[in-house]
Formats: structure tokens, C-alpha cells, sequence
């Protein structure tokens, strides 16, 4: 039981560090990347072959999937 413990804490703690590494790269793409809509407070940007969206009221960043 300790050790199913142990794994659940060691899991959650690196997946805060994977969150922390996507919303880095979101922002580098929103700083060096090319914006392709500005629609209210929706931003896209294209980067590395990526695309990217901001929202600029919520300081949301992600990367986008598309269709």
C-alpha cells in the first residue's frame, strides 16, 4: 500500500514539471511565432510546424490540434 502511495505522489509531482514545459514552449511560440488570427481575446499562432493559442484575458496557453 505504501509503495501504490509512493508512485501517486511521484507521478503527480512530474506531471506538474510536464505542464510547466508545454505552457514554456506555448509562450516561446506566442513570442517568435507568427500570429494567423486575432479574433477578441483568442490569439493563434503558427511555430516549429505547431500551432499555438493564447487567450490574452485568462493567460491561457496550449497547443492547438487541428482537424
Amino acid at each position: 500500500m505504501k509503495k501504490i502511495f509512493l508512485i501517486n505522489i511521484f507521478l503527480f509531482l512530474l506531471s506538474g514539471n510536464i505542464y510547466a514545459s508545454e505552457r514554456s514552449e506555448c509562450l516561446i511560440a506566442v513570442e517568435k511565432g507568427r500570429e494567423i488570427i486575432n479574433v477578441n481575446d483568442m490569439k493563434v499562432y503558427s511555430y516549429n510546424g505547431k500551432t499555438y493559442t493564447y487567450r490574452d484575458k485568462s493567460n491561457r496557453c496550449f497547443e492547438r490540434t487541428l482537424r
